[in-house]
């Protein structure tokens, strides 16, 4: 490609003649990771219509280290493209664009695409340096407006002009609201008074101005009260009330404490609440009462993802595949808002039922969020601060002393707080087991028990370690049966997050990612392209080893599961289609799929300690259900068939849910 040959000379001899080009006009910023600077971002300019980037940063061993340049037209559109560098999970990247008469040319890695275009805009995915060109082109448009190069559209709107103030320095900003479609929810961005980008400002990541790192949470707090509009707007646009009493009929019931299906039953609810489940032949609904014909169709409680880290942009997708509640693994102080924003039915999304409160000791490897520690008694005050604001567990993260997990497990156990997490590094399994641990968080985790005992889990190691030697493992060893028995005796329960480990161990180039292939063809053609985005961390050498390896962790899941170990459904993924996927790896590993559609109902809430409230349907519980459109007990892919979902005395409609982001649903 003619773009290809050109701005790859044009990197090399910017690097070797200016080292990427730096002067008294590069603008430097910060790459924010909770309250530590983990990475840099450097732009800068050659006339006014050639950007050039480097961004890189570090996130527990990982994260993008790329370069990009980008050229624009004289009416601000985007022509050219090169970004080079690797992603997140430290794979090879490679991404371009050009513009040739009247058509583009792009390619991502080894996908290319070649479309007619008009005034089209390129909205590159490798590199935050699309941010600055992209909201000056949409700017100049009317009403803010482009159509997106691979369909869709996107939109920049000026939201306000605010002045702040930083170390004695003072700087004029202005907020844009940029929404990537047309159907999602909004992105901010902070330019400075010349129109340069300044920051982009969350939770866990920001890039901002170097110099200016203490804005970080100004800028995210006046971000908050902007997006508080939309997502109120959003859930009284979507939501419908509950009738205040209906019956649903002629309807297959999961009994999920006790894996069965019951067939041709009737459910009364009135008020939010279920007052009657019986054989439908046998119960006479009362007068006034409207009903909802179920033949051949199967009432689930509401499913759980037992490992999220949730926003409010992904409630939406949760509640359409049938999620109703969501244990939280690790978040930002901005949780506890948004929980009570969405039980006051103020914000669309599943419930945040059960909150972990994240500590992890300071360092170059510590977690991106939560509690950083720099010693014993300073992790024993979190704990004490997350009982205090109503926490009901703590998760350990990998950075942890060893040393500390007993005192820290006794302290929450004592304020009645849960211990669950990651393994510390050089600290197996079974110690954090012995040392108060009440949960283990993710497989790895447990292979990782037989694979050595000072293996540096804060790193890539914790995966790749797995990937390349889980696979000669004997599940039948005398160690691995007396860890299983050690499990058991505790009572310790396993949330596997088997998807994680399908994405990283089972993709390689040219596959479909596992957890979206199911769905590919539901989304919008532009929402395609960053979720098939690959994240194995293999090469084509490493396929038989690391596919031999996920299978054997497949069999550990399915030795833990014939042992009587509670297995609870997470995906650290933080859309419904991962959970859904989770399940039906639980059905390939050899778990049924009553007992699969277990894992995320009753099993959730009774790892929850909140059985007396949810995962069942039963008589007094609040109405907390979906409605499928087959039968998941069956055939566990009918899990996807969503047809209903009640939630906090609210009723939703996943394919009006799934429409107002451009998705079909199923057929």
């Amino acid at each position: 490609m003619k773009i290809k040959i050109t701005l790859v000379l044009l990197i090399a001899f910017l690097v070797t003649t200016t080292g990427f080009a730096q002067n008294a006009d590069t603008l430097f910023y910060s790459v924010v990771k909770g309250k530590d600077i983990s990475g840099i971002q450097k732009m800068w300019m050659n006339g006014d219509q050639e950007y050039h980037f480097f961004y890189k940063y570090n996130d527990r061993g990982r994260g993008d280290s790329v370069y990009a340049a980008i050229i624009t037209g004289n009416s601000g559109q985007i022509n050219k493209v090169v970004v080079e560098g690797v992603d997140y999970m430290k794979n090879a990247y490679n991404e371009s664009f050009e513009i040739v008469g009247d058509s583009a040319v792009s390619i991502v890695n080894s996908d290319r695409e070649v479309k007619p275009i008009e005034k089209e805009i390129y909205f590159g995915q490798g590199s935050p340096g699309f941010i600055e060109p992209v909201i000056k082109y949409l700017l100049q448009q009317p009403d803010g407006k482009a159509t997106v190069f691979g369909g869709g559209s996107t939109q920049a709107i000026p939201l306000m002009e605010k002045h702040f103030s930083s170390n004695g320095k003072k700087i004029q900003l202005y907020l844009c609201e940029l929404y990537y479609n047309e159907n999602t929810p909004p992105f901010y961005a902070w330019l400075d008074q010349d129109k340069h980008f300044f920051a982009n400002v969350n939770d866990w990541f920001s890039t901002i101005r170097s110099g200016y790192e203490s804005l970080n949470d100004t800028l995210n707090t006046v971000q908050e009260m902007q997006a508080k509009n939309y997502y109120i707007k959003q859930m009284k646009a979507l939501s419908d009330s509950l009738p205040a009493q209906f019956a649903v009929t002629k309807v297959r019931v999961f009994d999920a404490e006790h894996a069965i299906m019951l067939e041709n039953m009737t459910v009364l609810i009135s008020n939010g609440k279920v007052t009657a489940v019986e054989k439908s032949n046998k119960i006479k609904i009362p007068k006034g009462y409207q009903q909802i014909n179920s033949t051949g169709k199967t009432l689930l409680p509401g499913l759980w993802d037992t490992h999220g880290h949730y926003d409010k942009g992904e409630g939406l997708n949760y509640l359409a595949g049938g999620v109703t509640h969501v244990r939280d693994m690790g978040n930002s102080n901005h949780l506890l808002l948004t929980r009570d924003a969405i039980r006051n039915n103020e914000v669309l999304g599943p419930d945040i039922s059960y909150v972990s409160g994240f500590i992890d000791k300071a360092g170059p490897f510590q977690g991106p969020t939560g509690a950083i520690v720099h010693n014993l008694n300073e992790g024993i005050e979190a704990v004490d601060d997350y009982a205090k604001r109503g926490y009901q567990q703590i998760k350990l993260y990998s950075s942890v002393d060893p040393k500390w997990v007993a005192p820290l497990a006794t302290e929450a156990h004592r304020l009645g707080l849960r211990v669950a997490g990651h393994i510390p590094s050089f600290m197996t399994a079974t110690q954090a087991v012995n040392d108060g641990y009440n949960e283990i968080t993710h497989m790895n985790m447990v292979m990782l028990n037989f694979l050595g005992d000072t293996i540096d889990t804060r790193s890539r190691k914790r995966f790749l370690v797995v990937a390349d030697r889980a696979k000669d493992l004997d599940l039948n060893s005398k160690e691995v049966t007396s860890f299983i028995s050690l499990l058991k005796e505790k009572n310790i329960s396993l949330d596997p997050t088997m998807n994680v480990f399908a994405e990283m161990f089972t993709i390689f180039p040219g596959d479909t990612n596992p957890v979206i292939k199911p769905v590919i063809n539901w989304m919008p053609a532009d929402q395609r392209q960053e979720l098939e985005a690959q994240t194995s961390l293999g090469s084509m050498e490493k396929k038989p080893a690391y596919l031999a390896s996920f299978q054997n962790m497949m069999l550990m899941l399915k030795k833990l599961y014939d042992n009587g170990i509670l297995i609870v459904s997470g995906t650290d993924g933080g859309e419904a289609f991962a959970l859904e996927h989770e399940l039906e790896l639980y059905v390939q590993a050899g778990i049924p799929p009553l007992n699969a559609l277990q894992c995320a109902t009753y099993n959730a809430a009774k790892d929850c300690n909140l059985l007396n409230q949810y995962g069942t349907i039963a008589v007094g519980k609040p109405a907390d259900m979906i409605l499928i459109d087959g039968n998941p007990g069956v055939n566990i892919s009918d899990i996807r068939r969503v047809e209903w979902v009640v939630k906090n005395s609210r009723m939703y409609d996943p394919k009006k849910l799934f429409a107002s982001i451009g998705w079909s649903y199923y057929h």
